[in-house]
């Protein structure tokens, strides 16, 4: 387990992963108050991260300044420039201890800690050993802290057999043997994380121990994966991670002022969305946004020849990017006055993201024709970014398309939507065109109530009735519904349990528009557990929206349904 940790730490970059991912919790797990962390655009004087409190193999408390560099620290790491070690270690000394320590702070004997994900090279030992001979003193004293002794800290304080259970370290180590396997990397991920973060009621420090257990071991797992360009599961447990750290923790009480362990709950789901934030850029960077303007590279990129592989594996990547866009845009909007240049970034993010998504549905026709009625799910949300963002009018072609050739499929019998899930099903579909074969496959369907709604906003009456008509007559018996959360979902949707929900039924397109948007907004009136779900309380919509991407469950009416009174309003924002 050491020498997995000390190739993890090894690995790290400086910035957002050593001294923001990693030693803020590993400290705080280890008994130590973290009082600083690192932050862009201010001046550090040389010390990256400040904790106090007392280590177990301390004699006294101390305050412990650290000063934090990625990998091995050589000889052009020491004094190459202000940046390096020994300025910083000299700006400590000089600026810092002198005019940045709080006064309750400044009894405190003083451990200068140089911290490194690496080693010390050999070619710089005498400058360190020189530097903290001519320096310390009864008040200041230094260590080392390079790669086998953070690996240390870690196995003792977050991983060691007392704080761990065996099968949790077991699926740990399985998951980072397998990250070349996606399937089976994620799988052991998810066991873990369901081990480390049971759903049984925990006391608050253990509760606190067990979310930086589960977020260092997503972090090592999803290093260990970027190395070895296994980008989808970096996308998928890191994803994973942020639903499970909500369901530890959604059922912590809000207050007016809170309490210091509340600050700590909300500043590591903080960490767990950022985490999600960076791998899912690492994955677009390298999946989407070099090949999303070039005509048929991204079906081309899916190495099968099978057209469904490359249909579900675009609808994948379409879902995916817009769930990151929906993440942006909603911090974007939150963060406008506190932090505007942070603000205006995301902002960027969110508007490069639609880009992105006009150039893939535009490149990839196979997207205009889904073959899965669940790709309903993507659907809901591409337009409930489009609605957010005022740009509705970018996506109604695509729509108009996907009913066109959705209907059509059924008239000829060519890989229409169906509701069925196995995958050597859908490679077969459709396996006859018989009628009871069309009505098996197409049992149930959240699509087409979905696109029928929308068609009522980009498409000429004749083909919203020639669209009613050819469902009519190809699938009669099917189900048009629409699904609800319930009083359970809150409790179980987080960790993958789709055994919930209310499905309101009977919303055939035979019916007509008015019938069924009188139908959705009463259901919508009616089923009310949406707004009592904690993260909907707090504003946390796109958590919602990503756990119902993850595990396949559909967008309920309530974050789509239009406003029927105006339909360029419509096309600006959902029902609430």
């Amino acid at each position: 387990m050491k020498l997995i940790l000390k190739e993890y730490l090894a690995s790290l970059k400086e910035r957002g992963d050593l001294d923001k991912a990693l030693l803020p919790n590993l400290l705080s797990a280890m008994g130590l108050q973290v009082l600083k962390t690192p932050m862009i655009g201010t001046r550090q004087d040389g010390v990256d991260i400040s904790a106090v409190g007392q280590l177990p193999d301390d004699e006294q408390r101390y305050l412990y300044l650290l000063c934090v560099k990625a990998g091995d620290v050589g000889r052009n790491d020491w004094d190459a420039g202000p940046q390096s070690v020994g300025p910083e270690l000299r700006e400590i000394l000089q600026v810092y201890i002198r005019s940045k320590i709080a006064k309750e702070h400044q009894d405190f004997p003083i451990k200068i800690c140089l911290c490194m994900g690496g080693e010390l090279k050999e070619t710089v030992e005498g400058n360190w050993a020189g530097f903290t001979a001519t320096y310390a003193s009864e008040k200041i004293g230094f260590e080392l802290w390079n790669g086998d002794r953070l690996a240390g800290f870690m196995e003792k304080s977050l991983l060691a057999r007392e704080l761990l259970d065996e099968a949790a370290r077991r699926h740990f180590q399985k998951a980072l043997a397998m990250v070349n396997e996606p399937e089976a990397c994620y799988e052991y991920t998810r066991s873990f994380v369901a081990i480390v973060l049971p759903q049984e009621d925990m006391k608050d420090k253990e509760r606190l121990l067990r979310l930086r257990q589960a977020y260092i071991c997503l972090h090592a797992i999803c290093a260990w994966a970027v190395e070895a360009k296994s980008l989808d599961v970096v996308y998928r447990i890191s994803e994973l991670g942020l639903l499970f750290c909500w369901d530890a923790m959604r059922e912590e009480p809000v207050k007016t002022k809170p309490t210091k362990h509340q600050v700590a709950l909300t500043e590591i789901l903080d960490q767990y969305v950022r985490l999600y934030l960076m791998m899912s850029e690492v994955y677009f960077e390298k999946v989407l946004y070099p090949h999303a303007e070039t005509l048929h590279a991204l079906t081309v990129s899916v190495k099968s020849r099978e057209a469904v592989d490359a249909n579900l594996a675009m609808f994948d990547l379409l879902g995916r990017a817009a769930t990151r866009a929906i993440w942006t845009d909603l911090f974007g909007k939150a963060l406008s006055e506190a932090n505007p240049e942070l603000a205006h970034s995301l902002n960027e993010q969110t508007k490069k993201m639609l880009d992105m998504l006009v150039a893939l549905i535009n490149n990839n026709p196979t997207l205009g024709s889904p073959f899965k009625d669940d790709h309903m799910i993507e659907a809901a949300l591409v337009m409930y970014l489009a609605q957010q963002t005022s740009s509705g009018r970018r996506f109604m072609p695509w729509f108009h398309a996907m009913a066109e050739n959705t209907s059509f499929a059924l008239l000829t019998n060519t890989s229409y939507p169906t509701c069925f899930r196995d995958y050597n099903d859908l490679l077969a579909h459709p396996a006859s065109n018989e009628q009871e074969y069309r009505d098996e496959a197409c049992v149930g369907s959240v699509l087409y109530p979905y696109l029928f709604t929308w068609l009522q906003y980009c498409a000429e009456q004749v083909f919203i009735e020639e669209f009613s008509r050819r469902l009519s007559q190809k699938i009669p018996d099917c189900t048009h519904q629409a699904w609800f959360p319930d009083e359970e979902t809150d409790q179980k949707i987080w960790r993958g349990d789709t055994y919930h929900g209310i499905c309101v039924t009977d919303l055939s397109p035979a019916r007509g528009n008015a019938e069924i948007a009188d139908a959705l907004n009463l259901a919508i009136k009616e089923c009310g557990a949406i707004f009592e779900m904690t993260a909907m309380k707090r504003g946390l919509v796109p958590l919602f929206l990503t756990a119902c991407r993850h595990y396949r469950l559909p967008i309920p009416p309530t974050l789509w349904m239009p406003p029927q009174s105006n339909s360029d309003e419509a096309l600006v924002e959902p029902h609430s």
